[in-house]
């Protein structure tokens, strides 16, 4: 009596699609066995795509069928497309079966393999599969390029946004929780002050879970101003579809962003700053929540300079008037020594205490630059052994070059920003005593990059008066600091330096000078 594995497959794409199903597969196999007095020794089930034998039920039946080697003669399948759908791997997998004296066997398909002749038609089972599996591969493909042709997203949502579907119930993606964060850090990196490693703490300090190298793939990719990669493909060059979905940013902020990531001088539109009117773009209005411009008006033989709305809000007051009333809030924030040295010690402890951190951030871009050199390098050996042309190599190259010149820089920027670090912090702390004084110092642009620095969130004047100034943390948690110290009655502070240690950590960040 012949001794049978009978092996049964489906794919949940053959499932769904056809109808499969390894019920009805092994019903056939089992009345098969039956009605030809064969033994059945074993039986497998597999969900699993056929292109390949790296499947985990096959793994399982091959290793069965070595420890009991002598003890199958058969294994016994409905058709040849449920044993592979890979010609050139299934001839390799019928003769290491037949090392083993196992005679794989179709029972819808029979071949007697002794038989030279019947190599031709078991050719044709074995390629009609590969050959469906090819047209279907290339049909999804030319789906996709179609549909991103049209700018429709094809794959999960990038972050910032989600999958939904629309009123017609057709798959669209739409900004979700996240889609603020990107709009901060593409803002923020695009004023220039900070590098990529600094926005990305500044970010995770506001809750927005991404990792550094994850921030700088969103940085570069144009999707997030609404455009939509359409990579190369045979005679087709590489292009930017305008998509359908809604835009984060802007293409103008994202281009000022690749400027400052590229180490150009950027060459965005700025408005002209007037000493009259430092804090335009740092206005709110209160009644909207847009931001204030400002111009200038004649009268009695002068100019006087106002922050309005544009939005037909007839918001307006006094450019002088709120100027000055900014400088005078300022010298109202003031810092005790104390904090300080408290302030500068933290960053040097931090320092010391990210190490580790920073070695291991060194480490995988280092793995990820070695990996996508050696992609350059198999398409230089593609091309010397003319298994593509130079167009492909060229396509090739430019694709990963820039990618690989962009994690370089996050290295160099990675082993520089600790060592700077304390230099910064004693920097700020220098300034931070004299606030009021350092601002008034500086010239219209450097008001700005002043304001950028210390503002976490827009001023709101009403009443002839600023609302609460909202600071950066870091200021905020020192001057929060110097309101909680108290001091002895001969005017000394109770706080030592040296007892710092003791303090439970405050989740201090250095900022960079402004």
């Amino acid at each position: 009596m012949m001794r049978a594995v009978i092996y049964v497959r489906v794919s949940t794409d053959e499932q769904a699609e056809k109808g499969y199903s390894l019920k009805h597969q092994e019903e056939r196999l089992r009345q098969y066995c039956q009605q030809n007095n064969i033994e059945i020794v074993n039986l497998f089930k597999e969900d699993h795509s056929a292109k390949t034998f790296d499947r985990p039920s096959f793994t399982e039946l091959l290793n069965f069928i070595k420890k009991n080697k002598g003890a199958v003669d058969l294994l016994l399948f409905l058709k040849w497309d449920r044993f592979s759908r890979n010609a050139g791997d299934a001839y390799a997998m019928i003769n290491q079966l037949s090392k083993l004296n196992v005679e794989p066997q179709a029972i819808e398909q029979p071949l007697d393999l002794s038989i030279p002749e019947n190599k031709i038609m078991l050719a044709f089972y074995l390629a009609a599969p590969e050959v469906e599996n090819d047209r279907r591969s290339l049909n999804t493909i030319a789906g996709m390029r179609r549909a991103m042709k049209e700018g429709r997203h094809c794959t999960a949502a990038p972050k910032g946004y989600k999958n939904a579907r629309n009123e017609q119930n057709k798959p669209i993606i739409i900004p979700e929780k996240d889609a603020h964060h990107i709009r901060y850090v593409f803002e923020t990196m695009a004023t220039g002050l900070y590098p990529v490693e600094e926005v990305s703490r500044m970010a995770k300090a506001k809750g927005f879970d991404c990792s550094k190298n994850q921030l700088w793939r969103i940085l570069r990719n144009p999707f997030y101003y609404g455009k939509i990669i359409l990579p190369a493909y045979k005679d087709e060059e590489a292009d930017l579809v305008k998509g359908q979905h809604e835009p984060l940013v802007s293409e103008e902020l994202f281009n000022v962003v690749q400027d400052v990531l590229d180490g150009r001088k950027r060459n965005h539109r700025r408005h002209n700053q007037k000493e009259e009117l430092s804090l335009r773009g740092f206005l709110q209005c209160r009644k909207c929540g847009r931001n204030l411009s400002g111009s200038a008006s004649k009268g009695n033989g002068g100019r006087y300079f106002y922050y309005h709305c544009t939005c037909g809000c007839n918001e307006r007051f006094k450019a002088e008037t709120a100027n000055q009333k900014f400088e005078t809030r300022l010298t109202e924030i003031s810092y005790m020594q104390e904090a300080i040295d408290l302030f500068v010690y933290a960053v040097k402890i931090k320092t010391k205490s990210s190490t580790g951190e920073k070695h291991k951030a060194t480490k995988e871009i280092q793995q990820d630059i070695d990996k996508n050199s050696a992609r350059i390098k198999e398409a230089q050996r593609m091309r010397l052994d003319k298994e593509i042309d130079m167009k492909e190599y060229l396509e090739i190259k430019n694709v990963y070059e820039p990618i690989i010149k962009g994690l370089m820089q996050q290295q160099v920027e990675l082993s520089e920003l600790d060592d700077k670090l304390p230099k910064y912090a004693e920097e700020n702390g220098e300034l931070l005593k004299q606030f009021s004084k350092y601002y008034k110092s500086l010239n219209p642009k450097g008001k700005q990059l002043f304001l950028g620095s210390v503002l976490a969130e827009k001023l709101i004047f009403e009443n002839n008066n600023f609302r609460t100034i909202k600071l950066e943390r870091v200021i905020e948690r020192i001057s929060f600091i110097n309101k909680g110290l108290q001091e002895n009655k001969n005017g000394t502070s109770q706080f030592s330096i040296e007892k710092s240690h003791q303090v439970a950590r405050t989740g201090f960040e250095p900022v960079s000078p402004p």
